[in-house]
């Protein structure tokens, strides 16, 4: 065996290795995760704050009322999916960041991405069914006990639609905020300080 330093004392060891493919995996997911989040934010404020209010206000009832019903519906799919693969990359980026996972703006990021996830499940399985029932019973918003109960469901699919671009907002900011080069110094395994330093280069005495 030769004691001469040569180019291959220079490949990465399988440290460096594991540590590079978890932050390819780690920006992979917060991209992925920052895409989902926009097409949620995204559609959610052409749908509720430029769709909804046009189609009211040009569309006589009860057809405007279908229509956006429908529309949401449809959208409350695309909601769900977003918060799924939001959630799954939390996961991946969990798994990634090693002890970097612990850190309180990992943790504060992955509380609002449960949080985004349940507003929209919260919309999309219950408020949007339950608006669309009644719109289909031929109940208007006004001062009935039964419009009364449509309006009041309104204003609650609303509230939880701006807590969940709240929360998508500042996911993404928190996805950008915790993303870090991953560095075999961070991995769990990799805490022995009496581990030896590496040779000077050039011959070794024996």
């Amino acid at each position: 065996m030769s004691d001469t330093f040569t180019e291959d004392d220079l490949a990465p060891g399988p440290e460096e290795r594991r540590a590079r493919i978890r932050g390819i995996v780690e920006r992979v997911a917060a991209t992925v995760a920052i895409l989902a989040v926009g097409l949620y934010v995204g559609g959610l404020v052409a749908l509720g704050a430029c769709a909804a209010p046009m189609v009211f206000r040009m569309t006589p009832a009860p057809m405007s009322g279908t229509a956006m019903g429908a529309a949401f519906a449809r959208f409350d799919q695309i909601a769900l999916g977003a918060a799924v693969v939001a959630l799954g990359c939390e996961v991946a980026r969990t798994w990634a960041a090693g002890r970097r996972g612990l850190s309180i703006a990992a943790r504060v990021r992955r509380l609002f991405a449960i949080g985004m996830a349940a507003s929209s499940a919260y919309v999309g399985l219950a408020l949007t069914p339950r608006i669309n029932e009644l719109h289909r019973a031929g109940i208007e918003r006004d001062n009935s006990p039964q419009g009364a109960v449509l309006e009041a469901t309104h204003r609650r699919a609303e509230l939880f639609g701006k807590v969940g671009i709240a929360f998508g907002i500042g996911l993404v900011a928190l996805h950008v905020f915790t993303l870090r080069t991953a560095r075999p110094e961070d991995d769990d395994e990799f805490e022995d300080d009496d581990a030896p330093a590496p040779l000077p280069p050039g011959p070794r005495d024996v």
